[in-house]
């Protein structure tokens, strides 16, 4: 089976309205047009406050190159302008929290958590195999 190719370009992409917001990145609710799959892209600016050039492009390598079930992995990242774009699948669900807080609003048993921590290291695991270390290692963080 082929895997699809995404494209590399801002022209083939509506961007909707944000749904994550970071010191130097937003990530947009978006529709791949070719496609005609809702996306998400996370848009980082070149040029904000806290941006390391070095970071970027390990960040870049690391979300089109990693494999592993855990991970969530970018279909494709390109420059427009003074940012860059990673495109990545939509998760429909939300993040993790919003997920727990809907589901569970009085908490998790222990087991359960041991269990979601236990799949949550594992991806860890493998970044950290392969040479990446995961510097923000949050709830909102888990898809």
């Amino acid at each position: 089976m082929e895997k699809k190719k995404y494209p590399t370009g801002s022209e083939h992409y509506d961007l909707y309205e944000v749904i994550g917001q970071g010191v130097s990145a937003s990530v947009y609710r978006a529709l791949c047009i070719p496609f005609n799959e809702t996306v998400a892209i996370k848009v980082l600016d070149f040029e904000g406050p806290k941006t390391d050039l070095s970071n970027i492009v390990r960040e870049a390598q690391t979300t089109i190159l990693i494999d592993h079930p855990n991970v969530l992995k970018a279909h494709c990242c390109f420059v427009n302008g003074r940012t860059l774009w990673f495109i990545m699948p939509f998760m429909a669900g939300g993040s993790f929290l919003h997920i727990l807080k809907a589901a569970y609003p009085n908490g998790l048993e222990g087991v359960v958590i041991a269990t979601i921590l236990r799949e949550v290291l594992k991806g860890l695991d493998y970044l950290h195999q392969v040479g990446h270390i995961h510097r923000d290692v949050k709830i909102l963080e888990l898809d």
